[in-house]
């Protein structure tokens, strides 16, 4: 049995080893080639940089571009939309799961279709919407589309219906309220789907690209994705130097985010699949 178990588990690692190391190529390459000279990552493929203390890029990204206010945008713009998300999402969700009215499988119905529609078929009306109000070159422009997460609201509503309404009626017994139940019982069961809902919407933010280049043209209201595409220059030579050592700036903090919460972040998309 021990022998067999052993087996398996060299099997599993022969097999994910590899997998795990394709996967993490592309970032290795980004990283090291953010630490070499344009001729050099140009000229072609190398294992490894001439030397790991090349640190003209990431110099000259911070002398010729406003990278900081760029890293400062996103931040802000996606911390904002995250906590839009984990006050809105709940509260939709717990009303989908819990609460009995009239219409709400039709209202989760539609909440569901969404996730089917295209982002880029809201590009057109939602401009239509924010130029008219002067939103042009501001956070709430950005920010607006993405305070609810309809991903959000079904995950939330999958894990307050897999929570047993035995521990919510114990508390109605003990003279809690509805919103007493929700932040007292409720969201502390569902803390991993939560954390789930905030690392996928901080990255999606994070990452976004076609509704900030729309509505913020001024140089330093750009996000960071934004920022990075107008690296390219009029001469049509793109500065991959430049472009590298940004995107290696960018995605650091997804990295970091991912790692701090993987384990939540595991659990939450389980536990939001539990119940239909």
């Amino acid at each position: 049995m021990e022998k067999t178990r052993s087996s398996s588990t060299f099997i599993s690692y022969l097999i994910l080893v590899p997998i795990t190391l394709f996967a993490f190529f592309p970032f290795y390459v980004m990283f090291k080639s953010s630490f070499e000279p344009l001729s050099q990552i140009v000229s072609g493929f190398h294992m490894f940089p001439e030397s790991w203390f090349y640190l003209e890029n990431f110099k000259e990204v911070f002398e010729k571009y406003p990278i900081s206010r760029w890293f400062l945008n996103s931040f802000t713009i996606a911390i904002i939309a995250v906590i839009g998300n984990l006050i809105f999402c709940p509260l939709i969700a717990y009303a989908l799961a819990r609460l009995q009215f009239k219409g709400k499988n039709t209202l989760f119905f539609f909440v569901i279709a969404t996730l089917i529609i295209p982002v880029q078929v809201l590009v057109v009306p939602l401009y239509l919407m924010m130029a008219p109000l002067g939103l042009q070159n501001t956070y709430t422009a950005v920010i607006l589309p993405d305070l609810v997460s309809p991903f959000g609201v079904f995950l939330l509503r999958q894990a307050f219906l897999a929570i047993p309404h035995e521990l919510e009626e114990a508390a109605f017994m003990d003279g809690c309220s509805r919103v007493g139940s929700l932040f007292r019982i409720i969201i502390p069961n569902a803390l991993p789907t939560l954390c789930t809902i905030a690392v996928l919407k901080f990255m999606w933010v994070w990452g976004d690209f076609m509704w900030p280049s729309l509505m913020l043209t001024d140089e330093n209201m750009k996000t960071l994705p934004v920022g990075i595409a107008s690296f390219q220059t009029t001469s049509s030579l793109v500065p991959w130097g430049l472009v590298i050592s940004a995107s290696v700036i960018a995605v650091i903090p997804i990295i970091m985010l991912f790692f701090m919460l993987q384990k939540y972040f595991v659990k939450g998309l389980t536990d939001g699949a539990v119940k239909g």
